[in-house]
Formats: C-alpha cells, sequence, structure tokens
C-alpha cells in the first residue's frame, strides 16, 4: 500500500492511499507519527493499523471543528461525522478521545440543553425528556437532569402564557391555539386547564377540550 501526504491550508495534511486521497489530519498529529517518512506501507495488519490510527484522527479532527460551533451529544455527534463519510469505527474510536478530553460529555450537554429549553421555551419536563431521548441521552442522565431541575409547571406554564398566549384566550379560536401549543410542550390537560383558568372569568368551555 503505498501512502503519500501533500500541505493543505493552515495546518491541514491530505493523505493519499495508492494515489487515492483518504484522509485530512493535522500537521502536530502527521508528524509525530513515523508514517510521514515512509512511501510504503506492508498490506495486512501494518496497513491495517495506518488505517485504523489515521482515519480515526481524521474523525477526532472534524469532530473537533464540529464542536467548536457548538456543542452536542455523543449521538449527534456520531451521526454527523458518519454523514461526513467517516466510519463508524473510526467515530467511535475518535469521540472516544473526545470524551475522555472532556469535549463530549452528554451529562453536561443535557444539563445545558435543559435549562436552554427551560429558560427560552419553558417547555414541561416530559418535553425536555423527549428532546433529550431524541438527542441519544441516557435515560439515567435524563432522570437525573430532569430531578435537579426540579420543574414546576404552574409557574412555567403561568410564564410562558404572560409572555406568548395570554392575548390569544379571549375567544374559542385563541384558546384552542393556546391549548394546542401547550400540549405541544409537553404540558398535561390537567396543568394547562388550571393554569389558563382565571383567563377564562369562570367560563368553562375550554373543559370541552379535553
Amino acid at each position: 500500500m503505498k501512502i503519500s501526504y501533500s500541505k493543505g491550508k493552515q495546518n491541514k495534511i491530505h493523505v493519499s492511499v495508492d494515489g487515492e486521497y483518504r484522509f485530512t489530519v493535522d500537521a502536530e498529529y502527521w508528524f509525530l507519527t513515523p508514517y510521514y517518512r515512509l512511501d510504503e506501507i506492508k498490506d495486512g495488519e501494518e496497513s491495517e493499523k495506518f488505517i485504523a490510527e489515521v482515519g480515526s484522527r481524521c474523525a477526532f479532527v472534524s469532530g473537533l471543528r464540529l464542536l467548536s460551533y457548538a456543542d452536542n451529544s455523543r449521538r449527534d455527534l456520531f451521526l454527523k461525522l458518519t454523514r461526513k463519510g467517516h466510519s463508524p469505527e473510526h467515530v467511535n474510536s475518535a469521540i472516544d478521545k473526545l470524551e475522555e478530553l472532556g469535549y463530549v460529555d452528554d451529562r453536561r450537554y443535557a444539563e445545558n440543553t435543559a435549562d436552554r429549553l427551560l429558560r427560552t421555551k419553558h417547555m414541561s419536563a416530559k418535553g425536555i425528556k423527549s428532546e433529550l431521548f431524541r438527542k441519544g441521552i441516557d435515560a439515567a442522565i435524563i432522570d437525573a437532569v430532569i430531578e435537579e431541575a426540579a420543574i414546576d409547571p404552574a409557574r412555567e406554564l403561568e410564564a410562558l402564557i404572560e409572555k406568548k398566549y395570554a392575548r390569544f384566550l379571549s375567544d374559542e379560536k385563541g384558546m384552542r391555539k393556546t391549548v394546542s401549543a401547550l400540549q405541544r410542550l409537553g404540558y398535561s390537560w390537567s396543568d394547562i386547564k388550571a393554569a389558563i383558568r382565571k383567563y377564562t372569568d369562570g367560563k368553562e368551555e375550554f373543559d370541552s377540550y379535553d
């Protein structure tokens, strides 16, 4: 197996195998390996080791770049990197290293995501759980984060209604729109009913939305 490399922009090194481009790694890594001095590697165990090491580093560099834009759960980062063409084996190896270095931390990601959804959307505990589950967060982490958040549905619903929906509660169409929106955020009908009752002047029409 013949290998060669060329310098790219900034500190990038483009590695080719048998004349075809395969990987992009950082110069700091590449020139600390013995590979940059070699023109050829024996097929078999040696070539497999080369592909595994350099491929994992390539995925690692790509992962760092993605994480520089936004934090990611392990699952989301895995999906993004495999969509970029990195092999699952190389991606898992890269993410293991990123976790070891503290760049990927599902507990931190879950805490920050829960805090953001609570602050910006006043989302319910159920809604936050659903979002974290969709991001691939472990159930035990989700339960711990939700418990620590101590979400008060009455308080969050009141804040959300005052901020966004109070003006819609004067007629049936607006009431239905509000109820539907709050249900999409994961709130139960009983909590919604209790929260908006004070806006109905004692009327019970919205009870029929159940």
